[in-house]
């Protein structure tokens, strides 16, 4: 988040020197204890683009205790072969949050809720008004193509829509 009329979130502190917001929040939160909760966010987010989908399926994380990370796993076949990746799923996760955040992994038993999908929220489609469908077709008209006339007037109606 970047500070009103400063670049990059810095501000003017009472010297006139300027310090960066983003280092007083991290200070902030590593006095609050909140950074360990932040990292073990950052990883459940990142996890199935980490593991892949079918793994995220059957494993997920359910705590992260310093950079020890506790993954919840369906079933003890799925552990066993965990286990034989755990090393990469660690590389993995660390390069994609950009720092180590985890040394060691360790899976437990336990349920696994399936990995949340993104929602698609159809917009309402509104009703044109007589007038609207007039402009179109009447702008339409002077096309010659009619595959793209077509499109011209879908793309219209949508747009008015």
């Amino acid at each position: 988040m970047k500070g009103k009329g400063s670049p990059g979130g810095r501000r003017k502190g009472k010297n006139g020197g300027s310090f960066h917001i983003g280092a007083i929040l991290g200070s902030s939160f590593s006095s609050l204890g909140i950074a360990g909760k932040l990292r073990e966010h950052s990883i459940r987010k990142a996890w199935a683009g980490c593991v892949g989908e079918n793994i995220s399926r059957k494993a997920a994380p359910s705590r992260l205790i310093g950079t020890t990370l506790y993954c919840s796993v369906v079933s003890s076949p799925w552990m066993a072969e965990l286990s034989f990746h755990k090393q990469s799923m660690i590389e993995k996760i660390n390069e994609k949050l950009g720092y180590p955040a985890v040394s060691e992994i360790v899976f437990k038993l336990g349920p696994v809720e399936p990995p949340k999908q993104a929602k698609v929220v159809a917009a309402p489609v509104k009703e044109l008004s007589p007038s609207d469908r007039e402009f179109i077709e009447k702008a339409a008209s002077a096309i010659k193509d009619e595959g793209i006339k077509k499109a011209v007037k879908r793309a219209m109606e949508k747009a008015k829509g």
